[in-house]
């Protein structure tokens, strides 16, 4: 049910101009919480997240939408990890401006219970202002816990805000009636506001946690922006180590801003893994304009681990690429990483990776010892890129890089794994 907040009609007529054209971000570092003891191994694989604002929609210029005092704690499954996030002031196009944006993440371990939490605080947030007053927000808190209580899984979440005051341009503070969850308040004409309600997300051996501590949908500009966000989750079966991973067909940098090509189709491995079943994607077909077609895209992925050791690949596939108008064809472009790690011993290879075949202008090509055939003014290609990366492995089946001056890579066949103790 939506219900209109009772305020003075001077809040009614505020602009917000102010908050459309306020200055970007200013950002002050500040060190990570320092854990409460030295990590410890668990048997879960913990996650963490959390940011001040993030806006999307409406009016909200091009990079304008980047979540601001981001943190994450990826995978890990030790307790004692702690990391944050500061920033002193924001302006978000379309809302107004927030002040001290403070993100904590943590992992812990009392006892049997092991938990990750995330916690958000905002001082301040101003949308609306102008030569009327200003309406502002103070106090917005959130956090998320994601826990095994030596039983069983459980999450906890907690949202609030502390007041909403109008300020007129002449004349003392009004504090207003605070909105309560799943009851938004409408101010007319200028913004819905929705305290955040938690969510419990049941996962595979674990459970996940997120609220956020406030929803702010801007009517003018229709632009919805999230306050005080925070993410906790909790898996179980890391009692060896964690995985970090992920293949995908086909990924280009460097190509003109109208032309992008992410990860695809992408798969990323589980922090615990599979338990030994095979996952992946795919995808029929993918296409960059004037550049070339890429058909029969596909991911494979696995990971497996016990008390003693961790295993695990990632591959990715192409069954077909056309380029250069037809006149380079390749066929069965396979990309692969293969990680064991037994103690702190680690076995890597990229055995599996191939190209089946490639054709430059109706003729069969064979690579030569340097693995790298090259077409004059058109593209170069590069078969089997192969890196070592810390505790594992980044494989390209084979790299394509555009010759016409624009320096665009295209690779294909992608695939990163590595394993943490």
């Amino acid at each position: 049910m939506k219900r209109s907040l009772r305020i003075p009609s001077a809040v009614v007529a505020l602009g917000l101009a102010a908050a459309l054209t306020a200055a970007g971000p200013t950002t002050s570092a500040a060190p990570a919480p320092a854990a409460a003891a030295k990590p410890v191994p668990t048997d879960f694989a913990l996650f963490a997240s959390g940011f001040g604002s993030r806006a999307s929609g409406g009016q909200v210029p091009v990079g304008s939408g980047d979540a601001t005092a981001y943190s994450v704690i990826g995978c890990t499954n030790r307790a004692g990890v702690a990391r944050g996030n500061f920033v002193e002031d924001t302006a978000l196009p379309g809302l107004g401006t927030l002040s001290g944006i403070r993100t904590r993440l943590w992992t812990a371990k009392k006892g049997r219970v092991v938990s990750s939490y995330a916690t958000q605080r905002v001082a301040e947030v101003v949308i609306a202002q102008g030569g009327l007053g200003s309406l502002t927000l103070e106090g917005v808190r959130s956090q998320a816990r994601a826990f095994h209580d030596g039983r069983r899984y459980r999450t906890e979440t907690r949202s609030s805000v502390a007041r909403i005051v109008f300020t007129p341009a002449a004349g003392d503070p009004q504090v207003l009636d605070l909105p309560a969850p799943g009851d938004p308040v409408v101010i007319p004409g200028l913004a819905t506001i929705r305290i955040g309600s938690g969510v419990t997300k049941r996962l595979a051996n674990g459970v996940q946690a997120t609220t956020d501590g406030i929803d702010i949908s801007v009517l003018p500009t229709a632009t919805r922006t999230t306050i005080a966000h925070a993410r906790a989750k909790i898996q179980g079966g890391a009692n060896f180590g964690t995985f970090r991973g992920f293949s995908a067909g086909i990924r280009a940098t460097g190509l003109d801003e109208a032309v992008k090509v992410g990860r695809t189709p992408l798969a990323i491995l589980p922090c615990p893994g599979t338990k030994g079943k095979q996952l992946g994607n795919s995808t029929a077909r993918v296409g960059i304009p004037d550049v070339l077609s890429a058909r029969t895209l596909s991911t494979r992925q696995m990971g497996r681990q016990t008390q003693r050791r961790a295993t695990a690949y990632e591959q990715g596939t192409v069954g077909r690429v056309v380029a250069a108008d037809g006149a380079v064809i390749l066929n069965g472009v396979v990309g692969r990483a293969n990680v064991t790690r037994v103690g702190d011993r680690l076995i890597r290879n990229a055995k599996g990776s191939r190209i089946g075949n490639l054709v430059v202008n109706g003729e069969a090509q064979e690579f030569p010892e340097s693995g790298v055939i090259e077409i004059p003014g058109v593209l170069k290609i590069q078969r089997g890129v192969v890196r070592r990366i810390k505790n594992g492995l980044a494989v390209v089946g084979a790299r394509l890089t555009l010759l016409d001056g624009s320096g665009a890579v295209i690779d294909l066949g992608v695939a990163e794994l590595q394993i943490r103790r």
